[in-house]
């Protein structure tokens, strides 16, 4: 594996569901500094090397852990079934191995989807956090945000996309250039000047990689929420033994800020950036000036 943010690459192999898996790690910085664990917003890019922009900003001023979901970037792509237990089960086992070189307090930062799965763990692993930072928060997948159907309406797509024959041939079609680029410009970055032939290309061999058709599909179908309500996220903030930051995305897609605002009347802080759902990439080095300059509330 290659460094994503100029630090040093671990795999982990972790038994989740009956299945071994490998999950790609990287760690960068002090190892005596605070420690923020960097959990990659979920999406059909999803990769470590979206903090790489934050992780440049905070230099050596913190210890840096970050790793790619199960079924995304450098981590394992078997055709298994993903859904938010999965991941919660290897959001388990991380931060159970970030604990035997880190025994202290961690701060817990969480992009997009990610931050629903890391306040699945509120009650059992908050007390060890020194902080949960949840930025531009989402808890539905894409489908069930536009329609407001269920996830499982679109079983039956996940199924078309993990068939051996027709899966491949509609997965590349729904990840060509063309849609990647309508998916990154309407809903993920602000800035026009981003979306350079180069960082398409980029972005679509992430998501041409082997296997990844099945995570993705789960992501966007819904499979990957952990559940059907918002009241849910509500009742895990209240768990959390913790602060808890929500950083609103200013130029949110209207039905996920809503949603990230109703998560904000929960929040112990709340602070608003520029962008959309990649505001940590795009806007990594203004996310942590904002972090770092917090009254030390959140590490």
């Amino acid at each position: 594996m290659t460094p994503a943010f100029g630090g040093t690459v671990e795999r982990l192999q972790l038994d989740l569901a009956g299945h071994q898996l490998g999950i790609g790690l990287e760690r960068s910085g002090p190892r005596t500094a605070p420690l923020w664990l960097l959990l990659p917003a979920l999406s059909t890019v999803s990769s470590r090397s979206e903090w790489k922009p934050l992780a440049d900003a905070v230099g050596d001023l913190r210890q840096l852990v970050s790793v790619d979901w199960p079924g995304f970037g450098d981590s394992d792509r078997p055709a298994i079934g993903y859904d938010a237990s999965l991941l919660g089960s290897a959001l388990r086992a991380v931060l159970s191995y970030v604990r035997t070189t880190h025994p202290g307090r961690i701060t817990v930062v969480a992009a997009g989807h990610s931050a629903s799965i890391a306040l699945g763990l509120a009650a059992e692993w908050s007390a060890h956090w020194h902080s949960l930072v949840a930025v531009a928060p989402t808890w539905r997948g894409p489908l069930p945000t536009m329609t407001g159907w269920p996830p499982q309406r679109f079983s039956w797509l996940q199924q078309v996309v993990a068939a051996s024959l027709i899966g491949p041939a509609l997965y590349r079609l729904n990840t060509s250039r063309a849609v990647l680029k309508l998916m990154l410009r309407r809903h993920v970055w602000v800035a026009p000047e981003l979306l350079t032939p180069q960082r398409i290309r980029e972005q679509q061999q992430l998501a041409h990689r082997p296997g990844a058709r099945f995570a993705s599909a789960a992501f966007v179908t819904g499979g990957l929420d952990p559940a059907q309500e918002s009241d849910w996220w509500l009742q895990q903030a209240r768990l959390l033994q913790c602060p808890l930051q929500v950083v609103v995305a200013a130029q949110a897609p209207p039905r996920s800020k809503v949603e990230m605002e109703a998560l904000a009347e929960a929040a112990d802080q709340v602070t608003v950036i520029p962008g959309r759902l990649g505001l940590h990439q795009e806007f990594g080095a203004l996310l942590a000036r904002q972090l770092l300059s917090g009254d030390g509330s959140f590490g």
